[in-house]
């Protein structure tokens, strides 16, 4: 199977990628579909525009049909919206130019059409199917043909990237299109083989009334499932039922019985509530029953529309278009309505509908007019509404369930999404702005990593002063970068780039190793100090870096100590448990850093073995005030009860050094003391201040 991954790889040819390779087809579908959403709704409220004039009894036929045609308009362009928006994101995934694959979409598209027999009532109706089908098998194709050396027409950039790719798509596209007839003549035999005819004629509404509209539902939503409109699809099997209730108006209004209760206004009224598929108690069963963001979201926005029976927003937003896991509420909730209303209106509960409610038109507005004013209409479409609701639960709380674990298996439209991407996706506004940015950005940070790799990394050295002997006995050791004219670069500047590049763990390996040596020096010219060194997250909880550190270490035992942040225990509890031990072993300490500004540090200190604190110097800021003095005695009061060593960072007054000399064991860091020193420097100070 040729495929090719998000991540930009070449394709390959491998069987264990047909399921990827169909899941990010399903993804290209949805994404798609929710692109259109805006475009979709044109449509539906010119049909609601409609129906408000006709209720309100304004405007001249020919403003109605003036509307009537633009709305069918619209909808006949549907299948050219869909298959240029899915195209786009196949192109995305396929890493091929998105605009011509778009206007090649519609090229093709329109081929399609004119090579399917346009007189057949059943390829008119599978346009839209064809329309979201026919670029999950055109864009792999093309970008498959693309790659072998024999197309492309221009192999050096002599106009532009612009003009080499368009000229590269020629002979690509060219062979495409004969794909795109074949498939074309192949759904063809299809659709001749399905020709409408016998639908007409198995539809019979007086002699088979139940039969019938069972028919009529289930095939309703099934095309609706494959995203073809089934009103339109089913356009030969509504006339009957327009007919059946035109009869029963007639009869009505000389006084006689209806002669059949199953008509398009019964339909309209008691089976499809909020839309094909009654999707009205979908809503209603996300919003009662679902925790997903999205999903409420969505559920909120189409309530309104669910009332008035269009349910575009909601079938292509969540989506319901091949979306196995609805698929069978989608089916049984209508088939349901359909047999309860139809044995209540038989037993003569309620009125059979007779009458021809404006479509769109508000729920129970249109039962009590196409009823002739029975009230327990109302009461019917509301018993409709509860039958759907409690068909959909069950599934909605499936897909809830789901949609917890780390990885989504099923084959909808959002399998291949773990939930922080998804989450993720949600909250972005533009995909492919998104895609386009983060591109943008890697290749920025590449550049600024590649000036950078050349220059000098050392390390200075932040003397601490022991307040109960006044002399230096450890320093913190922190990384700096120094360019060809002697500059030098504080690593607010440079720290985000290795960040950003997942290199922080090789950062924090080569800032041991260069501790360890410096120590070495120092120790060589009588200095008995203690160097400690900052390692993140990543590098505590990583195994394999741990042992790299211990085996440096291992050079000067009992010199090196390390303060992780307290953001390194709350995301890998066991993993660091395990490597703070091993530290403890090769005879170093580990301190907490930034003590009092994370999540709960006083759990830290129950949990984990850690042998001293560092204080935040925002709570030495706070020295000033009473209240922060209180505060500050009170962290010190809690490690003097654990027996723990303080080292207090940001110390930059004489007052603030007056203050916390008060209290034993404690060690000074800041700029009272002294700032960061180069080597040579900070040796030269450490003599002095014996």
């Amino acid at each position: 199977m040729l495929s090719k991954n998000e991540s930009g790889t070449e394709p390959t040819w491998d069987n264990q990628l047909l399921k990827r390779t169909i899941s990010m087809s399903l993804k290209a579908i949805r994404n798609g579909m929710l692109w259109l959403v805006p475009c979709l709704m044109i449509s539906s409220f010119i049909g609601l525009a409609t129906g408000v004039l006709d209720i309100l009894n304004i405007g001249s036929d020919e403003t109605h049909l003036m509307l009537n045609i633009l709305r069918h308009e619209l909808v006949a362009l549907y299948p050219y919206l869909f298959c240029t928006s899915i195209s786009t994101m196949m192109a995305i995934q396929w890493r091929l130019p998105r605009t011509p694959i778009g206007m090649l979409s519609i090229v093709y598209l329109a081929l399609a059409h004119q090579v399917m027999d346009t007189g057949s009532q059943m390829v008119s109706s599978m346009m839209t199917f064809v329309g979201i089908t026919l670029p999950l098998l055109f864009v792999p194709v093309l970008a498959a043909i693309k790659e072998r050396k024999w197309t492309k027409i221009l192999r050096v950039d002599v106009g532009g990237e612009l003009v080499q790719d368009s000229m590269n798509l020629i002979i690509p596209s060219i062979l495409c299109s004969f794909v795109v007839i074949v498939y074309s003549l192949a759904l063809d035999g299809i659709s001749g083989f399905f020709e409408f005819i016998w639908l007409r004629e198995s539809l019979d509404v007086f002699s088979q009334p139940l039969q019938s509209g069972l028919f009529y539902s289930a095939f309703n939503s099934l095309f609706w499932f494959v995203g073809i409109n089934g009103y339109y699809a089913l356009s030969s099997m509504v006339e009957p039922l327009n007919e059946a209730l035109e009869f029963n108006h007639s009869l009505v209004q000389v006084g006689a019985d209806p002669a059949t209760i199953i008509n398009m206004s019964f339909l309209s009224s008691f089976v499809f509530i909020g839309g094909s598929g009654a999707t009205l108690g979908l809503i209603c069963a996300i919003l009662l029953f679902s925790s997903d963001k999205r999903m409420r979201l969505i559920a909120f926005a189409s309530l309104p529309l669910g009332i008035l029976g269009i349910n575009e927003l909601l079938m292509f937003s969540l989506p319901l278009i091949f979306n196995l896991r609805l698929l069978v509420p989608l089916v049984l909730a209508p088939a349901a309505n359909l047999l309860i209303s139809y044995l209540i209106i038989e037993a003569d509960w309620v009125s059979a509908a007779s009458y021809m409610a404006p479509i769109p038109s508000p729920m129970f507005f249109n039962a009590y007019i196409s009823t002739g004013g029975d009230p327990f209409s109302i009461v019917l479409q509301l018993l409709g509404l509860l039958v759907s609701l409690l068909i959909y639960t069950p599934f909605v709380v499936f897909m809830e369930r789901s949609s917890q674990s780390e990885v989504i298996y099923i084959p909808s439209l959002d399998t291949t999404l773990d939930r922080r991407e998804e989450e993720a996706y949600i909250l972005s506004t533009d995909p492919v702005n998104e895609a386009l940015t983060r591109g943008t950005e890697y290749q920025g940070l590449v550049k600024k990593i590649r000036r950078i790799r050349e220059r000098e990394f050392f390390l200075e050295y932040q003397p601490q002063k022991s307040v109960s002997t006044e002399k230096i006995v450890s320093a913190e050791a922190l990384i700096r970068i120094r360019d060809n004219f002697g500059n030098v670069e504080q690593p607010g500047k440079f720290m985000p780039l290795f960040e950003k590049a997942g290199l922080l763990k090789e950062i924090d390996l080569w800032v041991v190793g260069r501790a360890v040596e410096d120590s070495k020096i120092w120790r060589e010219k009588g200095l008995n100090l203690q160097v400690c060194v900052n390692i993140g997250s990543k590098t505590i909880s990583s195994m394999t870096a741990v042992d790299k550190i211990i085996e440096l270490i291992s050079q000067v035992p009992g010199v090196v100590s390390f303060e992780i942040t307290e953001e390194s225990l709350v995301n890998h509890n066991n993993k660091v448990e395990t490597n703070i031990g091993k530290l403890h072993d090769a005879g170093s300490e580990v301190h907490i850093d930034d003590f009092g500004t994370g999540f709960s540090s006083l759990s830290y200190l129950n949990h984990f073995e850690i042998d001293a604190i560092k204080i935040d110097r925002s709570f030495v800021l706070a020295l000033g005030s009473e209240r922060g003095q209180k505060v500050f005695s009170s962290l010190m009061g809690i490690a003097d009860q654990l027996e723990l060593g303080v080292i207090v960072e940001g110390v930059e007054t004489q007052a603030q050094s007056d203050f916390v000399g008060q209290f034993n064991r404690v060690l000074v860091q800041g700029w009272a003391v002294s700032r960061s020193l180069p080597l040579e420097q900070f040796i030269k100070f450490a003599k002095e201040s014996k």
